[in-house]
């Protein structure tokens, strides 16, 4: 990659209030993102008592503080100010841009002029060697993610779980940020069901003992119970697909099983279908029987390997994070011109 300082000088200053690696906005579209920005040749720091907004043309501040760059802007008009991710609810800030992760993230903002698209690839499992998939007595199936997420396992991916549970020698890992949280809603009734607290050590080496990866994110809406208008002539019909997921859903999630080599099942999520519309590289499922059959079809491991091979390959070509970095400083610096 050609260095881009000699010709784009615009340097770049990250502002955060929360830099804690545990936490994925911070790790992903700060820490990872200014590294990113040095491997172009952009100077590019995180801001420290040494740094000086003057010496500075692109500010970036962190997801908590949006606050934070509507008042930078009041105070250096010149600057071009924004920040990460912020809440869909918080609009007309006084910013220049926005960052997101997602085209559903993108849509939630469509207010601001300037929404632009980081992807949140993880640096951490960037060129990790792959998973090595071979029979085993037990499949292990994970999960990892906020603990809000799991209530996402209602109701048919927990009533999948509980019907192979009565054939399949299986288990469940569930990796999520409160170990300990009193799980009810979404909670299969399985024999084998082992709960870990995410922590950055670990996580890499965990969901490398997994066979195959679940992402859950839509909440499920019977149409039948929900007095749902239905109208053949309008194509509303009992038999419709009716979700409901948070402006914030993206593919993150499935992205980490995609660097590490082990195959997905998805739901209706948007995003996941960039990768995982090829039935090659991952299976959608919603119902309770897509998600049976999802991972019934992946318990031989030359399966496994064949999916999570043709969906690493995907993932490398659409997504590498340096040129996704030159794209978005690209898209920044243009902003006025």
């Amino acid at each position: 990659m050609t260095p881009m300082n000699d010709f784009w000088p615009e340097k770049i200053l990250f502002f955060c209030s929360t830099p804690f690696m545990h936490v994925g906005s911070y790790r992903i579209w700060v820490h990872d993102l200014n590294q990113y920005f040095q491997e172009l040749g952009i100077t590019s720091a995180i801001a420290s008592a040494s740094n000086k907004i003057d010496d500075y043309d692109i500010i970036i501040c962190g997801k908590e503080d949006a606050d934070m760059a509507s008042s930078i802007k009041g105070r250096y008009p010149e600057k071009i100010v924004g920040v990460i991710n912020l809440s869909a609810e918080r609009k007309n800030l006084n910013v220049d841009f926005v960052i997101v992760g997602s085209l559903e993230e993108m849509d939630s903002l469509s207010d601001y002029d300037n929404v632009f698209l980081f992807p949140l690839i993880e640096k951490m499992f960037q060129d990790c060697e792959q998973k090595t998939h071979v029979s085993r007595d037990t499949l292990r199936i994970g999960y990892h993610g906020h603990y809000p997420h799991l209530s996402k396992f209602e109701p048919h991916l927990r009533a999948a779980l509980e019907e192979l549970d009565k054939t399949c020698n299986m288990e469940l890992l569930v990796i999520t940020t409160h170990e300990n949280i009193n799980w009810r809603r979404g909670r299969p009734n399985i024999k084998n069901l082992i709960m870990r607290q995410w922590n950055l050590d670990t996580i890499k080496k965990e969901l490398m003992t997994c066979d195959i990866g679940i992402v859950p994110n839509v909440t499920y809406v019977d149409v039948n119970s929900h007095g749902l208008e239905m109208n053949n002539d309008f194509g509303l019909y009992n038999t419709d697909h009716v979700v409901r997921m948070k402006n914030k859903s993206n593919a993150g999630r499935a992205f980490v099983f995609h660097q590490l080599g082990i195959p997905v099942i998805a739901d209706l999520t948007p995003s996941n279908f960039h990768i995982m519309g090829d039935p090659q590289c991952g299976t959608i499922a919603f119902n309770k029987q897509s998600w049976v059959k999802g991972i019934l079809n992946l318990r031989d491991p030359k399966a496994r390997k064949n999916m999570a091979s043709h969906a690493k390959e995907e993932f490398d070509r659409l997504y590498d994070p340096v040129l996704w970095a030159q794209r978005l400083y690209i898209d920044i610096r243009n902003i006025n011109k």
